[in-house]
């Protein structure tokens, strides 16, 4: 099992910057950091990264995809991991309007909560 270690990039700017991460192993399988805050409930699984990530990734393909808010376009990247050692990878992501230039802060006022929820 090798390790991957995962940096996301704004592309404009050149920071690591914050993003929701999703790491599928070649059969497919939701992989995250252990210490990750993950998103709870229905549909596509993904977690939280400050920017940087690792992660262990078993040997073969496996998909990383990155999204940003509303304002960048996500972003897929399939790799090949190796058997064992350290894939270190940028994933720079784009922005595709710049909001903020025109006056606009984008944000998401949309939460669902549940105060019985253990998670």
């Amino acid at each position: 099992m090798g390790k991957l270690k995962v940096s996301i990039i704004d592309g404009f700017s050149g920071d690591t910057v914050a993003a929701k991460a999703q790491v599928l192993s070649s059969a497919g399988q939701f992989l995250r950091p252990l210490e990750s805050v993950n998103k709870v409930g229905t549909g596509d699984p993904f977690f939280y990264s400050e920017g940087v990530f690792e992660l262990d990734v078993d040997s073969g393909p496996a998909r990383i995809t990155i999204e940003r808010g509303t304002e960048y376009s996500p972003k897929v990247v399939n790799i090949d991991m190796p058997a064992s050692g350290l894939k270190s990878i940028d994933v720079e992501i784009e922005r595709w309007n710049d909001l903020p230039e025109q006056g606009w802060h984008p944000g998401n006022t949309h939460i669902h909560y549940d105060e019985k929820e253990k998670n």
